[in-house]
């Protein structure tokens, strides 16, 4: 805006709030005085016929309007009195129209000003004033004597001005109405905004607060882009690095370079130019929250593990400065929870390993001896029996936590070989059989003859063995399990087999039902019932899978009993399972 247009709007401004004061009754009186002086000035020089003694009696009422409007305490004194000021000129014009002695009612158009100035007083009082000294300003010359005003139909005259007067105080009440309406409307308006910006700005600080003294919680805002605006002390501390150096920068900054690249290098990841934005963002680019592990390097090269939970963040606005719409990154120290993790793998790893030679030994040993079978009597025959199938049971539990801990650590492959799964099944189901039969299950087979595939012959039979054991250990006394296998092919025609193993026993909740493939976790009903079990089988059926490029879904109904379907792949023979952390 030009600097003459910018002055000229504040003395408009200036003028009109001093206009408008409630003190200013003064200055509001000032036009009809100026006017009637004017006038006053232009019969006294043109020496009109007249009553001279009118003229000034009515000069007179003008300047004491005046001086009582400029110097009296209107902000102590009654509202009401504010009324006499208009009337006071009502009636100068008045004592002016009949001591000019002008035939017509030539100044009467001077009312316009004070009946203008009582009909935009609030409410209706000021509006009828004003009607009722048009009235008498009016009405009264024109009864009058003619010895002292000569005018053609005076009461005509009369009321036709008293029409026009009538019909600019009514006209002018209404709209200064609506416009006062308007104007308390838009105050009050203006007041819970600046009521909502109140608030909004307390919320901002003390959310600001928050956020500031959060240390051990890092906050990372960012556009749609994936580009930072905002991180908070928290962050600086879990990333090392000052807030000054995040802002500005990519989201993808916030982790490991190598393992953006290994997440970047693999089958299905984004090649879009803000690809590693996109990879750090995951499913929160589609609307979902999505939380994962990733290593973080500080500039000492210290590597840290951090968990970022991405969402979807909506704009915030303000008045400093306006915050875009993007993604919010919750960061989280989980160092020590790894720490602990590999403390505990490391434990379990080496007593499996402890375990595993004198286990080998007991188990050479009942061989020997079930190889005697002729020199037992059926009592030892038996004592043989549980203490082989325990003395297994423990190696399968030995081996499943080997086996979970290569998977954290990375350490274990898939050695691909062709193998029929009809055959591992079988197997599966021989050393089940005796659980089985002592729970009074029915272990029942299904699908086709044979099922080649290209797989790991040891890895598939642990997968068989848990879900098989799982489906007998959670099934009713007297209940079936059925297991079957068939084979298939995928839409391109590449060779796959299918495993389905469903019981008929407790199921599992809906709730619970995403959980199950966690480490060590046990269902609420599996440790009410006190089941065995530490809660691997799934987790290593679950990896397996996944490393063998297959699928695993579970579908279970609580009370009703569950199923859980693999879909497996040729193993390509290149094919290794190696690290799938993130870090």
């Amino acid at each position: 805006m030009p600097d003459d247009a910018r002055r000229l709007q504040e003395v408009y401004g200036r003028v009109m709030s001093a206009w408008f004061a409630d003190d200013a009754v003064g200055l509001r009186q000032l036009p009809g005085t100026v006017s009637l002086a004017v006038v006053l000035a232009y019969l006294s020089v043109d020496r009109v016929e007249g009553t001279p003694a009118l003229l000034a009696v009515a000069g007179l009422v003008v300047a004491a309007v005046q001086l009582v409007g400029s110097l009296g305490r209107w902000g102590r004194w009654p509202r009401g009195w504010r009324y006499v000021l208009p009337l006071a000129q009502m009636l100068a014009v008045g004592l002016l129209g009949v001591g000019s002695g002008t035939p017509v009612g030539t100044f009467d158009v001077l009312l316009f000003l004070p009946v203008v100035s009582l009909a935009l007083q609030p409410g209706v009082r000021g509006l009828l004033v004003a009607l009722l000294g048009s009235v008498l300003v009016l009405f009264v010359p024109s009864l009058l004597p003619g010895a002292v005003i000569d005018r053609e139909h005076p009461t005509l005259h009369a009321a036709v001005g008293l029409l026009v007067v009538g019909f600019v105080a009514v006209g002018a009440h209404g709209i200064v109405g609506v416009a006062r309406r308007q104007a308390s409307e838009l105050a009050r308006v203006r007041d819970e905004l600046a009521a909502g910006a109140r608030n909004l700005r307390d919320s901002r600080d003390t959310l600001r607060g928050i956020l500031d003294a959060a240390t051990e919680q890092g906050f990372v805002a960012t556009d749609e882009r994936g580009r930072i605006v905002l991180a908070n002390p928290g962050a600086a501390r879990i990333l090392g690095r000052p807030v000054q150096e995040l802002v500005g920068h990519d989201v993808a900054v916030l982790v490991s370079a190598a393992a953006l690249a290994a997440r970047l290098a693999e089958p299905g990841a984004p090649r879009a130019v803000d690809a590693a934005n996109r990879v750090v963002l995951g499913r929160a680019v589609a609307g979902e929250t999505h939380v994962e592990d990733w290593v973080v390097v500080l500039p000492d090269g210290t590597p840290r593990h951090v968990e970022l939970t991405v969402t979807e963040r909506p704009p915030l606005s303000g008045r400093e400065p306006e915050l875009p719409a993007g993604y919010l990154v919750v960061l989280t120290d989980v160092t020590a929870r790894y720490e602990e993790q590999r403390t505990q793998d490391d434990f379990i790893g080496l007593v499996s390993h402890e375990l595993r030679t004198p286990l080998a030994s007991v188990l050479g040993y009942l061989d020997l001896l079930q190889m005697e079978g002729d020199r037992l009597d059926a009592e030892q025959r038996e004592y043989l029996a549980v203490i082989a199938r325990n003395a297994r049971r423990l190696r399968t539990l030995v081996d499943d936590l080997l086996t979970s801990v290569q998977i954290v650590s990375g350490t274990y492959v898939l050695a691909a070989e062709d193998v029929d799964v009809v055959a591992v099944v079988r197997e599966a189901i021989v050393s089940e059989l005796p659980a089985a039969e002592s729970a009074g299950i029915e272990i029942l087979v299904d699908g086709d003859a044979q099922v080649p595939l290209v797989s790991d012959a040891g890895r598939l039979g642990q997968v068989v063995d848990n879900l098989l054991s799982n489906a007998v250990k959670y099934s009713r006394r007297g209940g079936r399990v059925r297991v079957t296998v068939t084979a298939g092919a995928t839409t391109t025609g590449a060779r796959l087999a299918r495993l389905s193993v469903a019981d008929e026993g407790i199921g599992i909740s809906a709730d619970e039902l995403g959980r199950v493939t966690e480490r060590f976790y046990r269902s609420r009903d599996t440790r009410r019932r006190h089941v065995r079990g530490v809660g691997l089988g799934l987790t290593l059926v679950n990896q397996i899978v996944r490393d063998h490029g297959g699928e695993m879904t579970i579908r279970s109904r609580p009370g009703q009993g569950t199923e859980v379907e693999v879909t497996l792949p040729d193993l390509q023979r290149s094919r290794a399972a190696g690290d799938r952390s993130s870090g």
